[in-house]
């Protein structure tokens, strides 16, 4: 059984889990940032059926630092396909030992209000474009689940991730 906290197990808000992702840490550990321009691309798949796939242009080239998507969205309601193709800005900040770190800026305008944060993951939600979770009013699954039963566990001596396989 899975034990969850107020409002949030009656919330139709979509989990960071449920939505497609690119990140910064696959971008880096696919060399996309060791300098100039690297085109490529992803794909996500669900029991193994490819459910998405998007093709995008990385250039760290200064002055023109951003992520180029390039796909296809189509609307799960009525099928239409939509040419999607726009820029995310990335930029690096300096790593305390050396190094860069590089970031997505948030490309999504909500409600008038661009959004500009930095970010490590940028998501495909409920809309069309790549945002933040916060502009995609997304939540960590993590965040649905309670720990109130946590302390108790512990003074009983089971790990709670043991009692939570024990009441399922």
């Amino acid at each position: 059984i899975t034990i969850f906290m107020g409002r949030w197990s009656y919330s139709s808000r979509w989990t960071t889990n449920e939505c497609k992702s690119l990140s910064v840490q696959f971008l880096n550990k696919h060399h996309y940032f060791d300098g100039g321009v690297r085109w490529g691309g992803c794909n996500w798949s669900r029991n193994g059926e490819q459910t998405g796939s998007i093709g995008f242009t990385v250039s760290t080239l200064e002055g023109e630092e951003y992520v180029h998507f390039q796909y296809t969205q189509t609307d799960r309601n009525t099928d239409a396909k939509t040419e999607l193709d726009y820029k995310a800005r990335i930029e690096s900040t300096s790593c305390h030992f050396g190094g860069r770190r590089w970031w997505f800026i948030c490309p999504l305008v909500v409600n008038g209000r661009a959004c500009y944060r930095r970010v490590g993951v940028l998501y495909l939600g409920s809309g069309k474009y790549f945002g933040c979770r916060h502009c995609h009013n997304l939540t960590y699954e993590s965040s649905k689940e309670s720990h109130k039963f946590d302390r108790m566990f512990l003074k009983m001596g089971v790990l709670p991730k043991m009692a939570k396989e024990l009441f399922k």
